[in-house]
């Protein structure tokens, strides 16, 4: 399970835009506390490659959120070193929210636990 997961990393504590980004297990943590900005395109380090999803979002209307994130949509990994994790994804990370991304194979859904 990922909250007993010893692989834990932050890649990223960025001030001035209120971001964080962090690893536990094989979940990738985004956390947007900026009260104004939203971010396209913003670039995530991540240790595994393949294909993330979305299996948590703050901004989801159960959880009195505007629902700006497409909970279908894949995102790609890319090689190369970002934030000393040797491959990266782009995001889009709305104003006071926390997603959590997973990887993912086309012949499993999402989940919250490694397997």
């Amino acid at each position: 399970m990922f909250m007993t997961s010893e692989h834990q990393y932050i890649s990223r504590k960025d001030e001035g835009n209120k971001m964080i980004t962090f690893e536990r297990g094989n979940l990738v943590f985004v956390f947007n506390f900026h009260w104004n900005n939203s971010y396209s395109d913003y670039r995530i380090g991540c240790l595994k490659q393949g294909k993330y999803k979305i299996v948590l979002d703050s901004d989801d209307p159960l959880f009195g959120g505007c629902n700006r994130l497409d909970h279908n949509a894949e995102y790609f990994t890319c090689e190369g070193w970002y934030d000393d994790r040797p491959h990266s994804f782009l995001v889009y990370a709305p104003c006071r929210t926390a997603v959590v991304y997973t990887p993912v194979d086309d012949d499993s859904e999402p989940e919250l636990v490694e397997g």
